[in-house]
């Protein structure tokens, strides 16, 4: 039983391990992002659009599906969570300087309001707090028209890219 248990966790490891012929986690420049958000296999799965992206702003959206619905038919906060979390990630990764990559250390959201079935598309615009050697500040604000539903803040830590 514990084989194919562990047999299985390394499927699905594999199945969703980047690979350079699917994904470019280079540098990218802004010609280029879009076409590879769209590959990146989360943005995929959720559906999620990066819009709009500068050095000072990014912009994704998630088109209103019922299917990103939770039992009393608002969005689930975790999508929201992973919308807010999209956009902090496209305003920062594109512009790390070569041989520099980053993650994530800390999350902080907060939901206003609720984001409704009917209320329409989902919009995250991200903007940069801080942008350090090693720490990077992010928020997030994702709004359904023009409510804003949530506001998040993300913390990355940015590191020397390992072999």
């Amino acid at each position: 039983m514990q084989a194919q248990r562990s047999h299985q966790g390394e499927a699905l490891r594999a199945a969703w391990t980047p690979r350079a012929s699917t994904l470019a986690w280079a540098r990218v420049d802004a010609s280029e992002a879009a076409a590879v958000f769209a590959r990146t296999p989360c943005n995929r799965l959720l559906g999620m659009q990066l819009v709009a992206r500068s050095r000072e702003r990014a912009e994704v959206v998630l088109p209103m599906r019922d299917d990103l619905l939770q039992e009393a038919g608002l969005v689930q906060g975790g999508l929201l969570t992973a919308l807010a979390d999209a956009a902090a990630v496209w305003l920062l990764w594109p512009e790390l300087p070569a041989g520099r990559t980053m993650t994530g250390t800390d999350c902080s959201m907060h939901f206003l309001r609720p984001a409704r079935g009917s209320g329409g598309d989902l919009r995250a615009i991200a903007t940069l707090v801080k942008g350090g050697r090693t720490l990077l500040v992010v928020d997030s604000h994702v709004h359904q028209g023009e409510r804003l539903v949530a506001r998040g803040t993300f913390t990355f830590l940015q590191m020397e890219q390992q072999p």
